[in-house]
């Protein structure tokens, strides 16, 4: 029953659905308040809300994302619930909450190009939207590989869409090194990119499945169910469908 009313939702079924959404995400807070406010950093209860603020607001977006690109026929809010669902244990990375929010333009745009013939629009906005995100959370130009993943689920692994492309990611470089000669800095506008490194330490990751183990369940309970509903419905969708579903598999 309760799916039967995410589908085709009416506003006033929109509208409950973000007073749940709020009020289940700010239950920590108010179950357990001491965790958000404390002496070292008097704005964690605002960067808290903000948080809550853009979890929703990526919810929808996501939502409406993958309706939009016909990726899923009927309008639904069951995206929006599960995005919810699996961001209610993450509220202490802003940085990573709002990367994660502007990639959706990312996708968006991907979706966008899909057969059509000379995609490079589409090509240099994502290109360009990734480089921007990179230059303060760096980790995110990993995704660059879900575009040339998406160059051969969508046929258009071509020299010039990769030269677009490059040109895409080389913008944002260009601006910050004219910015940088404007107002007379020397900067290394390459060290922008610098990748973080990462710890492999084996007693490290045991701590940390340890530390994060209801977390990790209830992930793993939510991509399994996924995973098999994903699988038993692929077959029924159309081609388009098909090679969508594959791309936000890969996102």
């Amino acid at each position: 029953m309760l799916l039967e009313k995410l589908i085709n939702p009416k506003p006033k079924t929109t509208l409950i659905f973000v007073v749940v959404s709020v009020l289940f995400l700010v239950l920590p807070f108010f179950l357990n308040s001491s965790l958000f406010i404390n002496n070292d950093n008097s704005y964690s209860t605002l960067y808290f809300f903000i948080a809550v603020g853009i979890i929703v607001l990526h919810a929808f977006g996501l939502n409406n994302l993958i309706y939009k690109n016909d990726v899923i026929k009927k309008e639904n809010l069951i995206v929006g619930t599960v995005f919810i669902l699996l961001n209610a244990f993450y509220y202490n990375s802003n940085i990573n909450l709002i990367s994660s929010f502007l990639l959706l333009f990312f996708i968006n745009f991907l979706l966008e190009s899909y057969q059509k013939e000379f995609p490079f629009h589409e090509v240099f906005c994502c290109s360009f939207i990734l480089s921007v995100i990179a230059i303060f959370n760096p980790i995110v130009s990993l995704f660059y590989l879900l575009f040339l993943s998406c160059s051969f689920i969508f046929n258009c692994n071509n020299w010039r869409s990769y030269f677009v492309s490059f040109l895409g990611l080389l913008m944002p470089l260009l601006i910050a090194f004219m910015y940088s000669s404007f107002v007379g800095r020397n900067t290394n506008v390459l060290s922008i990119y610098s990748l973080p490194k990462f710890s492999f330490n084996y007693l490290e990751i045991l701590e940390f499945f340890k530390d994060y183990q209801n977390i990790l369940i209830v992930y793993l309970l939510i991509s399994l169910i996924s995973f098999i509903e994903f699988f038993n419905w692929l077959y029924k969708k159309s081609i388009r469908s098909r090679k969508s579903f594959f791309i936000i598999l890969i996102y």
